[in-house]
């Protein structure tokens, strides 16, 4: 089974099988700005397509094959591959649909396990842009300030507003304490925003007398939903809260859900994303082979 690297070459592979998919793995503009150098390739294995995610602290592993072929028969082959590294073979960020798909192939073969810090939180786009109700109180009172305190105005984005958007991320990284958590974030952004044009991608911003103080990129990623995939803002009240509902306004009114990802475990960015009170949470969860497949 040969793995490739993911390039911008790459992606017209992916849209052979992956069309339709509100789960963020399966997405060719998130697997290509993540997957560094050798992080996460992709292979096609009967008339299907899988990912390897692989780091210094993770062996081995794939995901669910995606695509119109025979996924039984890629489960097998993927299987047959990761045991030949001498590793058990470990599935990674299935969506429900796909756990039951696979259960159904191998019903006594897996173990399943929820990764909640894998979970996508979904959000309604209405409320996103109305910020209605008490739950939603605190951040329609940041906007209200932003909106009250700064003479902005929103644009869409193109390529030539990328330099700007670097410049900003740049700033954010440089405000924060702790860079642990950032992992990738700096390689990830500058490959989205540098290819910014050949990506299925659109971008807003907020100024404030022609300076950039707020960015967010996303695309459609189903018929009803979009992926955001980059999002940041100067360290002004309410930045944060206006450059999601001017964003969601201007480019995603026509779709019912916003798709923001996963918070990868890490408290604060968990506390945040719950504050916006998602409609749903998108589990996901990581089958083990325990035993032979049948």
């Amino acid at each position: 089974m040969e793995r490739k690297q993911i390039s911008m070459t790459s992606q017209s592979i992916f849209s052979k099988y992956i069309y339709n998919q509100d789960n963020s793995t399966y997405n060719f503009t998130n697997m290509y700005i993540w997957s560094g150098d050798t992080d996460i390739t992709y292979s096609e294995t009967e008339g299907c397509l899988a990912l390897f995610f692989q780091n210094g602290k993770q062996p081995v592993s794939a995901s669910y094959p995606v695509g119109e072929g025979n996924r039984k028969k890629a489960i097998q082959s993927l299987s047959a591959y990761i045991k030949s590294l001498g590793l058990r073979p470990v599935f990674r960020n299935l969506s429900v649909s796909m756990v039951q798909e696979m259960q159904t192939f191998f019903p006594d073969s897996f173990t399943f396990i929820e990764d909640r810090a894998a979970a996508d939180y979904l959000y309604e786009t209405k409320k996103m842009i109305t910020l209605s109700g008490k739950k939603l109180h605190s951040k329609r009172n940041h906007y209200n300030y932003f909106k009250n305190t700064y003479n902005y105005t929103y644009r869409s984005l193109h390529q030539s507003d990328m330099a700007d958007c670097m410049n900003l991320f740049e700033q954010w990284v440089n405000e924060k304490d702790d860079l642990n958590h950032l992992g990738n974030s700096r390689q990830a952004t500058e490959r989205l925003l540098l290819n910014f044009e050949n990506l299925p991608v659109q971008g807003g911003g907020i100024y404030i007398k022609d300076e950039l103080v707020a960015f967010s990129i996303g695309e459609p990623v189903s018929t009803d939903t979009v992926l955001i995939h980059l999002e940041f803002a100067a360290d002004l009240r309410g930045a944060f809260n206006a450059i999601n509902l001017e964003f969601c306004s201007h480019e995603w009114k026509d779709f019912l859900y916003v798709n923001r990802e996963e918070d990868m475990g890490l408290p604060g960015l968990r506390q945040a994303k719950l504050a916006y009170r998602p409609v749903r949470l998108l589990e996901k969860f990581n089958a083990v082979q325990t035993a032979p497949l049948s």
